[in-house]
């Protein structure tokens, strides 16, 4: 097959735009990869209060992204921490009668969040988000990227409130927001 003068370089810019399309039709899955790491580091470094479960699992909510639920899924579910199996559940609301260990809150949408975090308050529950406003709606944990790799931020505050302690050893690595209530 013979390409007439000028059509090249508009089938190779075809072709780049479909490699383009391609590689964004699973746009995050490194990054939720990355994600779900670091929830896992979150289990294994946070203890609940003693009421907080009834039942011996770590139960891990996710609420917004299902693709993101599904990288939980794979790489959470099933294993123990703590003595304790992981439990991943998809949510739609966070009003959801399920008592969980952490809500984590991927969407960006404010209202959602401010719902979600409101129907959670009382509990003793670890909340998690990937919004850039999610400490400002009551979030506890936020996951974002700083210089190209993942890091997160943590409101003592609200962390404290809920009564969940995360370690001194794991929040080193993190940006600390709010001080301790005294």
């Amino acid at each position: 097959m013979r390409l007439r003068p000028g059509r090249a370089p508009a089938l190779a810019s075809l072709a780049l735009f479909g490699l383009l399309v391609s590689s964004r039709a699973t746009p995050s899955e490194p990054e939720d990869e990355l994600k779900s790491a670091i929830v896992l580091s979150f289990l294994r470094y946070t203890e609940w209060p003693a009421t907080a479960s009834a039942d011996d699992s770590l139960t891990v909510a996710v609420m917004g992204r299902p693709s993101l639920a599904q990288v939980l899924h794979r790489v959470l579910d099933g294993k123990v921490v703590n003595d304790r199996p992981i439990r991943v559940i998809e949510i739609k609301s966070a009003a959801e009668p399920q008592p969980v260990q952490v809500l984590y809150v991927a969407t960006d949408q404010g209202a959602e969040i401010k719902r979600a975090l409101a129907d959670v308050r009382s509990t003793h529950t670890l909340t998690i988000g990937e919004s850039g406003r999610f400490l400002n709606y009551g979030g506890a944990v936020n996951l974002l990227e700083v210089d190209g790799h993942m890091s997160f931020e943590v409101d003592l505050q609200v962390l404290a409130a809920t009564g969940v302690e995360i370690s001194s050893k794991l929040l080193r690595y993190g940006q600390i927001k709010g001080k301790l209530p005294r």
